[in-house]
């Protein structure tokens, strides 16, 4: 009943959101947010059990629903109203931009993507071609290929990757057909420096930004190195790609940036599992602690 439950929770905030804010009433929005959000949120449920275990899935699927909301209040009064209307509602799929599609088509990747590591040969056909439809949608879906490959290799797993990429071909054959792949490039170090200094006039803090994701990839790396090297490689694609590519004072800098969100929300709630469980501090802390006796 949890999920259902912080379904409707979601629902509820994105539709109570969309009265006082700017959105576009479609069919196309309406289909996004009733089948595109359960998705996205299934797939983050699915993906932090996968990583941590049954006791990760409510924190990673509460934040989830929440950080767009929650992250308004920490941006500065000159730039919230741009926030508020022009990046949440693309978070939300409130708007027919092809962010929002990317990111849920991402998101279902990234699980399937798992699921190769896990189980074989099939899947791994089936993340290529769900990475090759995230790609005929917006051409920087290609970000998550390295991180997958990385992955891959790291689980030792190379017979997949033939598999993987014959799924993937037909969304690159699209994208080199439509061209769209040139605008997916590093722009420059002094642009990405440039954001830098923006975000850290504009956002409550930019080492905030930074070290949740990075202690996030430590958490994970905990538990899976391939599973780490899969989001942290998403993230880290999208980060000094797009971000070298945008400008934060020009608004352009968040947009771009949405695919990869959910790998941001994903390392940020895996930020428990470095706490080691009670049984593995015992063990590592006091390695020769005798035993009680039980009482006869």
């Amino acid at each position: 009943m949890f999920l259902p439950a912080l379904q409707l929770v979601q629902w509820l905030l994105v539709f109570g959101y969309s009265r006082h804010h700017t959105h576009q009433s479609t069919a196309f929005v309406a289909l996004l947010v009733l089948v595109g959000l359960p998705v996205a949120l299934f797939c983050v449920y699915r993906i932090a059990a996968i990583v941590g275990g049954r006791w990760l899935v409510a924190l990673a699927a509460v934040v989830w629903v929440v950080v767009p909301f929650a992250m308004i209040p920490l941006f500065d009064a000159r730039y919230r109203f741009t926030y508020e209307n022009q990046i949440v509602p693309r978070a939300v799929g409130l708007t027919e931009s092809g962010e929002f599609p990317t990111m849920v088509l991402l998101l279902v990747s990234c699980l399937l993507i798992l699921q190769t590591l896990r189980d074989g040969r099939t899947w791994a056909l089936v993340s290529g071609v769900a990475v090759a439809v995230a790609a005929m949608v917006d051409a920087s879906a290609l970000l998550i290929v390295p991180a997958a490959l990385l992955a891959l290799l790291a689980a030792g797993r190379r017979r997949l990757l033939v598999p993987f990429a014959l799924g993937l071909l037909p969304g690159i054959v699209v994208v080199l057909a439509r061209g769209t792949g040139d605008a997916v490039a590093f722009g420059s170090w002094h642009q990405f420096h440039e954001n830098g200094i923006f975000i850290r006039e504009f956002f409550y803090s930019l080492r905030f930004l930074e070290w949740l994701p990075i202690a996030g990839i430590l958490a994970v790396g905990r538990r899976s190195i391939p599973a780490a090297l899969l989001i942290g490689g998403w993230l880290g694609a999208f980060v000094f790609i797009q971000g070298s590519s945008s400008a934060v004072a020009d608004y352009t800098f968040w947009r771009p940036m949405l695919p990869a969100l959910p790998a941001y929300v994903l390392l940020s709630a895996s930020i428990p599992l470095l706490v080691p469980a009670p049984r593995a501090f015992l063990e590592t802390f006091f390695p020769n602690r005798p035993r009680a006796r039980r009482a006869r």
